[in-house]
């Protein structure tokens, strides 16, 4: 869900073989209520019998890295909400979490890791009672990054560690990956708005650049592993003038432009404009864990 529309992929995945896109779309919402809008479209797509993942938005949760606790598994959910309670800007009794493991820790001599996403209860209940009107079946609530490091894992150089780039209209996300772990994600307070302006363009240029830079040089110490050489670059959904040129030039490393048509197979046509549309939700459509937020 955007603020100006809808997008839909439908990803088939089997052992051994590439991801199958099976459609991918973009609706711009209309004037009829949007609501009615999402029921028609999972009739459409017949979403009542697949297995379906949404994705929220950025304002709904928090990711936060914090220290394992050293307690047993079952105990796990119960040490981290103490931990991170005065970490939210919400009450704890509102928050729903879930955790996942920070790799690497034991190649650093340091001690456990973990990200935890801490979601409001009413943005998961608003959600699923939405999906659930307009007859679709969900399954799967996720967050952008890990949808983000679903399609870094298509990449032949996430093998050896890759930084993966995208941008939204208001803001931007690094994730740092390899063999199809996330270590490290980062938001960006500079969007597509940004990049394209031209009265501080350089500016906001040198911007993205620190940043990546920042995150690379943040996992070479901190992870104490082979520096990552590759920064992919996610679909745009129009030409910025001298970007890619600027990223190359400055930053030490390969600039991969990610195109997610040669990553699957693919039953519909993939255009780059689609491809920035719906790179999150590709991302999401793209997730093999069984396990729920």
């Amino acid at each position: 869900m955007h603020a100006d529309g809808y997008s839909l992929a439908r990803v088939e995945r089997a052992e051994g073989a590439r991801p199958r896109l099976r459609a991918c779309a973009f609706l711009a919402y209309d004037t009829d209520d949007q609501s009615k809008q999402l029921m028609r479209l999972a009739a459409q797509q017949h979403l009542k019998h697949a297995r379906c993942t949404t994705l929220l938005d950025a304002p709904d949760y928090q990711l936060l890295l914090t220290e394992a606790p050293v307690v047993k598994p079952d105990e796990l959910k119960a040490a981290i909400r103490w931990r991170i309670k005065d970490l939210i800007s919400f009450h704890i009794n509102d928050a729903t979490l879930d955790v996942f493991d920070v790799p690497g820790a034991e190649n650093a001599g340091r001690v456990r890791e973990m990200y935890v996403v801490a979601v409001q209860n009413q943005a998961v209940q608003q959600r699923v009672d939405l999906m659930d009107g307009a007859g679709v079946n969900l399954q799967i609530i996720d967050i952008p990054e890990m949808a983000q490091r679903n399609v870094a894992a298509l990449l032949p150089e996430d093998e050896r560690g890759v930084a993966l780039l995208a941008f939204q209209a208001h803001a931007g996300l690094i994730t740092l990956t390899r063999g199809g772990e996330l270590y490290l994600s980062r938001p960006l307070n500079i969007g597509l708005d940004m990049l394209q302006r031209t009265d501080n363009q350089t500016g906001y240029f040198d911007q993205v650049v620190l940043e990546v830079q920042r995150s690379l040089d943040y996992f070479e110490s901190h992870f104490r592993e082979a520096p990552i050489r590759n920064v992919a670059l996610a679909p745009l959904p129009y030409d910025i003038p001298g970007f890619t040129d600027y990223l190359s030039a400055n930053l030490n490393t390969q600039l991969i432009a990610v195109d997610l048509a040669r990553l699957m197979d693919c039953d519909t046509e993939l255009p780059p404009g689609l491809q920035a549309g719906c790179f999150a939700t590709i991302g999401a459509a793209l997730r093999q864990e069984v396990k729920v937020l």
